[in-house]
């Protein structure tokens, strides 16, 4: 059997691995978006795949996050006949996510075409787009879901198991039998995993008997240092602004997962009578269209979760919360100088309505800006962070006059100790090796040094490289 990255591999997005038995049956696991070649367009730097697609046999997908999923309705318009196996959550989220994809890639496009021009021109050459909306309509009609722990037979020799990843709900690590010559490998992808004791999701859960190990390494190195609940650090900083300095709370958040983690620490909040008058505002059309899964696939919640949502009847409704739904609402938020919290995408503060509103407030010093995770480094979330008292928005240096801070207790990574606490769960005398994918190369290599101190045999996967197993 062998093993191939063809994305993730020495960085974080772009995820797509490939198995291949000897008899020649292929399966690829996932096939995301690559956000990480600044000198290409987005569109241009994932339109071609490294591999022959009418080659493979299944796709295998792990969870809906973007960078595992967006480049499926290429890989379908470029002629992959076969289906695309995951959860049933995975399923809903990709049916928005894979639509905003391509709202993306038109405005971008406009946002190109438009330089030097007075009017924005609209994208109707559908051959510049990554893919349209009817390759994303054909991509969720190939899509077939199976629950966790159900055994898959794929072909003769080779079945396949979601195993609960955490992260985000309906996230899945996949576990591989494999029967070559009469005997059995077993082949893990840890796909992301979350973190122990997070909001809503259950927490990841090991795969059993594994020989070999493809490990995401997000946080490899970097610990998690918050330790209050996410509602103690949330009410801190609603208190000093909200409250104290009658200012406006601006949370950078992913609109599948971290926006819904959020607003649930805030529906807690506010159950227990911490904040009145204080209005929040959710402005991602993205995040209102996922938050309905998280009540449909109650099932899938952790404990905690479904004993709130039993008892107050909604996990994210409460009378302070307000959807903001279109452009118009959002700009009339711009000029509403009420106190008041506003969770917006994107994460990263890299396009989406989060720009405006931190363009807005920087100069504020009522006004604080919380960031909420992983920012990768160039982003204007990361550069929000650094000690630089000017920040780059729109070709001007604009001041940083109000409060910036972050945390990372809505992470739905898990941090460097929690990477090493699920690897520990497989002895290192059983374990064939270990690769590890989706992280930045200090990241990598802090975590490599870890394993490989604890006996482990650990290898930073290279792209492309044909590992034979």
């Amino acid at each position: 059997m062998k093993f191939i990255s063809y994305g993730a591999a020495q960085q974080v997005t772009g995820s797509m691995h490939l198995l291949e038995l000897e008899n020649g049956f292929k399966v690829l696991v996932d096939c995301g978006l690559d956000y990480e070649t600044k000198k290409k367009s987005l569109t241009d730097n994932n339109r071609f795949f490294d591999f022959d697609i009418h080659s493979i046999d299944v796709v295998i997908l792990s969870h809906a996050h973007i960078d595992h999923s967006g480049n499926l309705p290429n890989l379908i318009k470029q002629g992959y006949e076969g289906q695309i196996l995951c959860t049933a959550p995975t399923y809903d989220f990709c049916s928005h996510l894979l639509m905003d994809s391509v709202n993306v890639q038109i405005s971008e496009l406009n946002k190109n075409n438009s330089k030097g021009k007075r009017r924005k021109p609209k994208a109707t050459n559908a051959s510049d787009l990554l893919y349209t909306q009817k390759d994303v309509m054909e991509t969720m009609r190939r899509m077939v879901t199976f629950d966790f722990h159900k055994e898959v037979e794929l072909a003769e020799g080779i079945n396949f198991t979601f195993v609960p990843a955490g992260h985000i709900l309906g996230a899945a690590s996949i576990l591989f039998s494999v029967v070559e010559n009469g005997k059995e490998t077993r082949f893990g992808f840890t796909g992301d995993l979350g973190r122990r004791d997070a909001n809503l999701v259950v927490n990841p859960e090991p795969m059993e008997r594994i020989d070999y190990l493809v490990c995401e390494s997000t946080y490899g190195g970097k610990l998690h240092l918050d330790t209050e609940s996410p509602e103690e650090i949330l009410m801190k900083h609603i208190q000093t602004t909200c409250i104290d300095k009658r200012g406006r709370l601006i949370i950078p958040a992913f609109s599948v997962g971290r926006t819904q983690a959020i607003i649930y620490s805030l529906h807690k909040l506010y159950k227990e009578g911490r904040f009145n008058n204080i209005n929040v505002y959710v402005d991602s059309p993205l995040a209102i269209e996922s938050t309905g899964i998280y009540s449909k696939y109650h099932a899938y919640l952790n404990d905690d979760a479904r004993e709130f949502l039993r008892t107050n009847g909604s996990l994210f409704d409460f009378p302070l919360l307000f959807e903001v739904e279109n452009m118009r609402e959002s700009e009339a938020l711009i000029n509403n100088y009420d106190p008041c919290i506003i969770v917006s995408a994107a994460g990263m503060v890299e396009g989406g309505r989060i720009v405006e509103h931190v363009y807005n407030n920087l100069q504020n010093p009522q006004s604080a800006i919380l960031i909420a995770g992983y920012c990768a480094e160039g982003t204007l979330g990361w550069q929000l962070k650094q000690p630089d008292p000017y920040v780059t928005i729109r070709g001007k240096q604009i001041p940083k006059y109000c409060e910036i801070s972050s945390t990372d207790i809505f992470s739905s990574h898990p941090g460097h100790q929690m990477l090493m606490d699920y690897v520990h769960q497989y002895k290192p005398e059983s374990l064939k090796k270990v690769f590890l994918v989706h992280g930045e190369q200090k990241s990598l290599d802090a975590f490599q040094g870890a394993l490989s101190k604890d006996g482990y045999n650990v290898e930073i996967t290279e792209k492309e490289k044909i590992y034979k197993v």
